[in-house]
């Protein structure tokens, strides 16, 4: 009896000892793996509700000052080509958000389609004429990215968007004369913007705009016009109207 009881307790403590290897060694293998669970709760803890992306920046916006100048061309202008030029004033508080004053002055003429109407019809359309516009605008920067290039430089850029309000200039093309006129407008503009220095950067724009312009017939009621007598009211109401331009510029960062 006490010879079984002896063995019985050796083959125990045995066992034990066997398991007890078998947990370390487990243990051993699974410390050279990540434990997500654990860095979750010691990182990712329910008392932290804001959580970014960690990302070093070369070239910094914040508390800085920029001028630009560009030059671009109407996009959607169904009647006028041309050349627009402007500049713009801003400046960014942090990374994300800026301020910025812009102003544009339009060089425009009858495009071809115009002149295929005077060929055809022996008359010019109503239409209307973009002078020159400015804004106040604020801008948001969502995006930040670094690019490589044949893996032989790296790219530093970054993608905004700009919501403004301010003024426009057009004029009513009329026989008699072109009539100036200024119409309240609305600016959603995405530009880019490629860094090559600290000071300086590549940027490109398409902007948005919107106004509500007055419309006129270009010549009057009464007059002949290749054989037809021009006949209703010459004010033809107001309209709204939406002019898109794609401007590329130099930026120069205080």
């Amino acid at each position: 009896m006490l010879k079984k009881t002896v063995l019985m307790f050796i083959l125990t403590a045995s066992q034990a000892f066997a398991q007890q290897a078998a947990d370390s060694k487990a243990d051993q293998r699974g410390s050279d793996k990540l434990d997500i669970k654990k860095l979750e709760q010691k990182y990712w803890a329910a008392k932290d509700d804001d959580f970014s992306v960690v990302q070093n920046r070369r070239y910094v916006k914040a508390e800085r000052f920029y001028l630009t100048g560009a030059a671009g061309i109407p996009f959607n202008d169904p009647y006028s080509t041309g050349t627009i030029a402007g500049g713009s004033l801003g400046y960014f508080f942090n990374e994300r958000w800026g301020l910025e004053g812009s102003y544009n002055s339009a060089s425009l003429k009858d495009n071809d389609a115009v002149k295929q109407f005077v060929d055809t019809y022996g008359a010019i359309p109503d239409h209307n004429v973009l002078k020159s516009s400015y804004f106040l605008s604020g801008i948001w920067v969502p995006f930040y990215a670094k690019m490589s290039v044949v893996d032989k430089a790296i790219i530093y850029f970054d993608m905004g968007i700009s919501f403004g309000v301010g003024s426009l200039n057009y004029e009513i093309t009329q026989a008699e004369g072109n009539v100036s006129k200024d119409a309240m407008a609305y600016k959603l503009g995405v530009f880019q913007q490629i860094f090559f220095s600290e000071h300086f950067a590549i940027r490109a724009d398409l902007v948005n705009t919107w106004s509500t312009q007055e419309k006129m017939k270009y010549y009057a009621p009464g007059t002949n016009v290749g054989g037809t007598v021009v006949g209703g009211q010459r004010d033809l109401g107001s309209e709204t109207i939406n002019d898109t331009s794609l401007m590329i510029g130099i930026t120069y960062w205080h």
